[in-house]
């Protein structure tokens, strides 16, 4: 595994989905960073990878230059 560093609006099922192409990875991403699922996140933080469940996602978005953020401002 490695680190990723959080881009603004970001959520931790941006992240899982990002980094290891499955949204089911966000319970072992959470754990990993001693985070909750819903934890707000900070833009520049730094956070543990998990193992890649889908490499095609995680590709595909690399390809595409995908950044996932969905956090909803107040």
């Amino acid at each position: 595994m490695g680190t990723v560093k959080v881009k603004d609006r970001q959520t931790l099922l941006d992240i899982a989905l990002q980094t290891s192409g499955s949204v089911e990875a966000v319970m072992e991403l959470a754990i990993a960073n001693g985070r909750s699922v819903t934890a707000a996140l900070e833009d520049g933080e730094e956070l543990e990878t998990v193992e890649v469940a889908d490499a095609t996602v995680v590709e595909r978005y690399a390809v595409e230059g995908v950044c996932l953020a969905t956090e909803v401002e107040n």
